[in-house]
């Protein structure tokens, strides 16, 4: 489904791992075509289907503040691998996949602060992009088409 951001994630994996000539610089580079990618991309979220409410289902992470990551599947097979990993089917847990756009998931934790970002892939790539990250790109992006309106 997204193999822009699976390639972006390799590269940036294979930068990360070489002792090459301006490697943070590189990195950075990658990083922040990812981000483009990510916020630009179709991707899966899991959800859960009550009749009251539909909300994403996050990862916590086990500190003081309790911050999540909201997890995002390049393809369903990825996303059910994480399910299965989780035991999500096993529990009473009516949820979905549903396919949204990935600015419209980093919009739903942009104004909680125990939001720290996305993970891509969980239980097999588990790439972050954190939310600075996501928020810098997206305000480029704004600024950018500001600039191409006047």
């Amino acid at each position: 489904m997204n193999e822009k951001i699976l390639k972006l994630m390799e590269e940036y994996i294979e930068i990360e791992e070489s002792e090459i000539e301006f490697q943070d610089v590189k990195l950075a580079m990658v990083g922040h075509e990812i981000d483009h990618a990510v916020l630009d991309s179709k991707l899966i979220a899991i959800t859960n289907k009550t009749e009251e409410y539909k909300e994403i289902l996050r990862l916590t992470v086990e500190d003081a503040n309790n911050s999540y990551f909201i997890p995002v599947f390049t393809s369903e097979d990825e996303a059910e691998k994480c399910i299965e990993e989780m035991g999500l089917d096993s529990l009473d847990f009516d949820y979905e996949l549903e396919v949204m756009e990935g600015v419209d998931i980093f919009e739903i934790g942009l104004d909680d602060e125990t939001f720290v970002g996305l993970v891509i892939n969980p239980y097999d790539t588990d790439f972050i992009v954190p939310k600075e990250d996501l928020l810098h790109t997206s305000q480029c992006n704004h600024n950018s088409s500001d600039v191409n309106e006047n």
